[in-house]
C-alpha cells in the first residue's frame, strides 16, 4: 500500500487505538517483517496484557495459528514476552518489561559484525585497490559512529525512563 493510500485509510478510523494497530502493522510490513507481528506488537505495547492466543486473535481479527508464529517470533525479538496465569493452560503475552531497548541492543551488535567487515576486508585488498578500501573504511566509520550514537540515545533514554519510574506502580492493564 503507498503512503497515499495508508493516509486515507488511517483517516476513516476513529478509533485511534485502531489507527496505532493498523499502522504499526504497515510499519512493520515495510521493514520485510509480518503485517500482524506488527499489529500485535503495537496492540501489546498500548494494552499492555497479559492475554491469551484466544483474546488476541479475537482483538486482531487472525487465527490463532498467526497470533502463535507471530508472538513466538516476537518474544524471540525480546518485544513481548510469554506469561503464565494461574489456572490456566493457555499461553499468555504481554509486552516486554524492557521494551524495544533490546531490539536497538541486537542491531547494534549486527552493526558492530558488519563494521568488523569492512575492515577486515578492506585490511586484507591489495594496496593498489586505495578506492575500495577508503570505500570499506567508509562504511566502517559510519557504521561505528552510528553505534556511538545509539548507545548514548539508549543510555540517556534508559536514564529517563529510570527517573519517571515510581518503584511499586505500574499503570493498570
Amino acid at each position: 500500500m503507498n503512503r497515499t493510500n495508508y493516509l486515507t485509510v488511517m483517516s476513516t478510523m476513529t478509533d485511534p487505538v485502531q489507527n496505532f494497530v493498523e499502522a504499526m502493522g504497515l510499519r512493520f510490513q515495510d521493514q520485510q517483517m509480518p503485517r500482524i507481528a506488527g499489529r500485535l506488537f503495537a496492540l501489546l505495547l498500548v494494552e499492555g496484557g497479559p492475554f491469551s492466543f484466544g483474546e488476541l486473535a479475537e482483538r486482531l481479527e487472525v487465527s490463532r495459528g498467526s497470533i502463535s508464529t507471530n508472538a513466538r517470533m516476537l518474544a524471540e525479538f525480546g518485544l513481548i514476552e510469554r506469561v503464565a496465569k494461574p489456572g490456566d493452560r493457555q499461553d499468555h503475552y504481554r509486552i516486554a518489561t524492557d521494551g524495544l531497548a533490546p531490539i536497538f541492543r541486537k542491531q547494534m551488535g549486527r552493526m558492530r559484525e558488519m563494521s568488523r567487515h569492512y575492515r577486515l576486508a578492506a585490511e586484507h585488498l591489495p594496496s593498489v585497490r586505495t578506492d575500495a578500501r577508503r570505500r570499506l573504511m567508509a562504511a566502517a566509520v559510519l557504521s561505528e559512529k552510528a553505534i556511538e550514537g545509539l548507545e548514548r540515545g539508549l543510555a540517556e533514554a534508559e536514564a529517563i525512563l529510570a527517573e519517571l519510574e515510581v518503584p511499586g506502580e505500574r499503570e493498570p492493564a
